[in-house]
């Protein structure tokens, strides 16, 4: 709430509707009243006097006036009604309390009783957020015109040791009127001031009702500098365009780049809403090819977002997003985004009991340099259905699962995919306590593939090297799972013990390279995923063959919610024909010890430490450490992670060796800073450092950091961002960015 909501709560409920409510307690015959309304609408007069003049038409409550009516409480010195002039008037020590908290004071007021005319004088105003304003006087002349004289507004608390020192900040306006019939505040002359010293100023300034939740209107600018760009500001313009819809234009103009045109439109519907926003501008662009640097001129650059979601019944939805862009840069360059790919998607889905229906529609764009959008896919339609039954009379189950694609690029290989799954799962606890997981399944794939490389999983393959055709496979599973918790209680704790173990049996082979691969390329073999039937992430390549997992898991769980965990396991493959790539962790018949350790003592400390270990050479494969450690005075965020790759294996990646951190601290009730990081250890280089400073008080808020980045990608160079934002409180927020 700024200062217009202040203004509106001082007009509205303090000079008017509060007291105007409080009228039928004087039409009333004098009386005094000690007991409790049995209504709400009932009003209670209290005072040490009250008087009637039938001759003049004044009634007169004087010596500790207290009025009460639907939590509205009003006391005064004196208060009269002149029953001819139809006006009432309090005076002396005026205060009225509203049920929200809000307190208003005043030497004298004066309404007319149909609410059109009053005037009050020497206001004082202090809201439940403990914001202040004051007036030397007000009036209400047409029922819905108010004006306050001299105004002075804060939110923030005065000094403790001297009251009569100036605030952190203040306005002052020499009039403020409130036109109720066109909805708006109007200021005159009016003054920023920080510890007294007028900063700010400007003759005229208005803006909506603050009771009206959407006007039309300008909304916070922010400015921007970067060597790209120049010297630039973003000014948004709201446009109300009815009650259920809108638009905001955010035009961003550039000394370098000329002028970005930017809006976005939102509308809700019965049974459902959707946004769209889009960019575009005339602007030159620099590419890197080899090192040698291109740049065009004056070509189109721009952006296309928007998301929408509708209920078609209680059972069924659809929607869409769509994100696209001219370029691979543009959306960093003009700082829309920082995302690597977009993704654009339209779908229909159905929720039914315990089974779920799909039907969508997906493009993909790479904005990283590597990336070939050209052979980026286009997955139209993709059709999956998922049907669990409810449990027998001894829990099982049975599910059955459809998955129908169709896969094309501007550029490689296309295929079409039918897949039909079904299985039974039967859980059981024994009494014991040890509890068993059987479970079957049975599926079948189908493809027509068109520029496949059976050798490889290249999406365009050199011509001369593809073949296209059919190709099939039916693929049964058989796994179960036994594991058994051992639990012991402690005085303070309790120990859990669970050793767990499973088989899974399925026939060798069946990832011929002509079932092209598109959703099964990258398997990362850890803790989460040892026991899973299925260690690849999509369907175009089956986890065959047999195998046993293993593993053993330790807990210790305090009372008070803290926890100490670990586990260790392991897989055994019968078959050695698998198709995983090498440095996955399960290429060989003994796969790499997969680990994790937790410790959560307190609401201070949380560490995470995952592994996977190569028994064979000896190596670890895999290190990921997660620490948050400290509370708000000091608090320190750790993030490591190492994780071998091989190129020449099919990994789309080498080795990953990466540490990140953050330390922060609140030093102070309102003084608090950062520093972060972050370091490739692979190529010995810093990818981004920075840290920043913030003050926060009742009040105000200034934030500034700055950030260094290291990152090459076609015209994105390393660069220095300065960040900066200024917030007064109920008023709103400057920023800059450099």
């Amino acid at each position: 709430m700024g200062i217009p909501a202040i203004i509106e709560r001082l007009l509205r409920h303090g000079a008017t509707c509060a007291l105007a409510a409080m009228i039928p307690a004087f039409l009333c015959a004098p009386s005094q009243a000690a007991e409790a309304p049995d209504t709400k609408s009932s009003v209670v007069l209290s005072a040490d006097e009250v008087t009637y003049d039938a001759e003049l038409g004044l009634v007169v409550a004087s010596g500790n006036v207290e009025i009460w009516q639907n939590d509205n409480i009003l006391l005064a010195d004196t208060l009269t009604y002149n029953e001819r002039t139809r006006i009432v008037t309090a005076a002396g020590d005026v205060s009225l309390l509203d049920p929200n908290g809000n307190v208003l004071f005043a030497n004298y007021m004066e309404l007319s009783d149909d609410l059109q005319e009053g005037v009050i004088e020497d206001v004082k105003l202090l809201l439940s957020d403990r914001s202040r304003a004051a007036a030397t006087s007000g009036k209400r002349t047409g029922g819905n015109r108010t004006e306050l004289n001299h105004v002075v507004y804060s939110p923030c608390d005065l000094c403790a040791e001297d009251p009569t020192r100036p605030p952190l900040w203040q306005l002052k306006a020499v009039k403020v009127v409130h036109d109720q019939g066109e909805q708006i505040i109007e200021y005159e002359d009016v003054w920023l001031e920080i510890y007294g010293v007028p900063v700010a100023y400007s003759p005229y300034l208005s803006h909506a009702d603050p009771f009206v939740k959407r006007k039309t209107g300008f909304l916070t600018p922010k400015v921007v500098i970067s060597n790209k760009l120049g010297f630039g500001a973003r000014i948004p313009y709201y446009w109300s365009l009815g009650p259920d819809k809108d638009i905001t234009f955010r035009p961003l103009v550039t000394t370098e780049q000329g002028i970005v045109l930017d809006a976005e439109y939102r509308q809700r519907i019965v049974d459902g809403r959707f946004r769209m926003r889009g960019s575009a501008t005339i602007a030159d662009r620099t590419e890197r090819d080899g090192g040698v640097k291109t740049t065009d001129q004056n070509i189109f650059r721009g952006h296309l977002d928007g998301d929408g979601r509708f209920d078609i019944d209680e059972h069924w939805r659809a929607g869409f997003n769509v994100d696209i862009a001219s370029d691979k840069t543009y959306l960093r360059v003009y700082d829309l985004s920082d995302e690597r790919f977009l993704t654009t998607r339209l779908f229909a889905e159905g929720f039914h009991g315990r089974n779920f229906t799909s039907l969508q529609a997906i493009g993909f764009q790479g904005l990283r340099d590597a990336d070939d959008n050209e052979e980026s896919p286009i997955v139209a339609p993709w059709f999956q259905y998922d049907y669990s039954g409810e449990p027998g009379a001894y829990g099982g189950y049975y599910n059955f699962d459809v998955d129908v694609l169709s896969l094309n690029r501007l550029d490689g290989r296309e295929s079409r995919r039918l897949s039909l799954a079904g299985g039974w799962t039967l859980p059981y606890t024994a009494p014991a306590g040890d509890i068993y997981t059987l479970s079957a399944s049975l599926r079948g794939d189908l493809y027509f593939y068109e520029g496949v490389d059976p050798a490889s999983d290249d999406p365009d393959p050199a011509a001369g090297l593809t073949e296209s055709g059919t190709k099939a496979r039916l693929y049964p599973q058989l796994a179960f799972e036994w594991r058994y918790p051992f639990v012991r209680d402690h005085a303070t704790m309790q120990q859990v013990i669970e050793p767990i173990a499973g088989i899974i049996v399925s026939p060798s082979g069946g990832n011929s390279g002509k079932f092209p691969n598109e959703d099964s390329q990258e398997v990362e073999f850890d803790d989460t995923n040892l026991f899973s039937t299925n260690r690849y992430g999509g369907l175009d390549r089956i986890d065959s063959g047999q195998r046993v997992n293993y593993g053993l898991k330790w807990s210790l769980i305090g009372n008070d919610g803290g926890h100490i965990g670990a586990f260790l396991g392991q897989s055994f493959q019968l078959n050695d024909d698998n198709r995983f790539m090498r440095d996955s962790g399960i290429e060989d018949n003994l796969t790499d010890v997969v680990g994790r350790f937790e410790v959560s003592p307190n609401q201070y400390l949380d560490l995470l430490y995952r592994f996977r270990f190569d028994l064979q050479s000896g190596e670890v494969d895999r290190n990921e450490i997660n620490l948050r450690a400290g509370g708000k005075a000091l608090n320190a965020d750790l993030s490591y992670f190492f994780l071998r790759g091989d190129p020449d294996a099919g990994s789309e990646f080498g080795n990953r060796h990466e540490v990140a951190g953050r330390i922060s601290s609140h030093f102070t009730d309102n003084w608090s800073a950062f520093t972060a990081a972050r370091y490739d250890i692979e190529d010995s280089r810093a990818l981004s450092y920075g840290g920043g400073l913030a003050y926060e008080d009742e009040c105000f808020e200034i934030r500034s950091s700055v950030t260094r980045r290291d990152f090459h990608d076609e015209e994105l160079r390393p660069d220095t961002r300065i960040e900066l934002e200024i917030a007064f409180r109920n008023l709103g927020s400057i920023e800059a960015g450099l």
